[in-house]
């Protein structure tokens, strides 16, 4: 599968609480581009994030095209995009195998080897509340592997992982961007992506 699809954001300001949070961002990413984002806690990565998901209001422009051809973004966002936060959005009382289930048959997808490509298929009766947080993690990467889609909004990747699982996350990124596919990391430690380009955000 080859992702085409670009991403464009003009002028984006997001407020919470009657205060600007981001103010008057402006970027652009290509098909099998990635971006970091970077700045401390507060600095507005995780809304511009959000903001690029649908799921914060926003000022300004947001648009997904495909060439010259413009994309319809309520389109995008329910089909197109990943977004993964800081939370794993699994469920903590089943077990690894029951969410891989869960998951794979709210996909459609054959989960085949996930476990094992995420390092987990030792893990697979325990329940994911008895998981390292980096277990959870990685397990929490699963949807980006079951459900091919251009655009990744990942909010702090590699918090809670060793070597491993950060090389897990790279590997990931970097086949998708082969296909096409498009990233934006929010990051604000020394991990970073290599072959990314960079935006530094700061608290308006």
């Amino acid at each position: 599968m080859a992702f085409e699809m670009g991403l464009q954001c003009e002028d984006v300001t997001v407020q919470r609480g009657g205060r600007d949070v981001l103010s008057s961002v402006t970027l652009s990413l290509a098909a099998g581009e990635a971006l970091q984002l970077r700045g401390g806690n507060g600095s507005g990565k995780t809304s511009l994030l959000r903001a690029v998901a649908g799921l914060a209001k926003f000022d300004g422009e947001i648009t997904f095209a495909r060439g010259v051809q413009t994309l319809d973004p309520g389109y995008i966002r329910s089909h197109e995009i990943h977004y993964i936060g800081m939370e794993s959005g699994l469920a903590p009382r089943l077990t690894v195998k029951e969410n891989v289930s869960f998951l794979s048959q709210f996909y459609g997808a054959d989960p085949r080897d996930s476990l094992e490509q995420l390092g987990l298929a030792r893990h697979r009766d325990r329940k994911l509340g008895a998981l390292s947080s980096g277990q959870q993690r990685r397990l929490s990467l699963l949807r980006l592997m079951l459900d091919p889609r251009a655009l990744w909004l990942l909010d702090e990747p590699f918090v809670a992982l060793d070597d491993d699982g950060q090389m897990i996350v790279r590997t990931l990124i970097d086949v998708h961007r082969e296909r096409g596919g498009v990233v934006i990391a929010a990051l604000h430690d020394a991990v970073g992506l290599p072959r990314a380009k960079t935006l530094k955000v700061t608290a308006p």
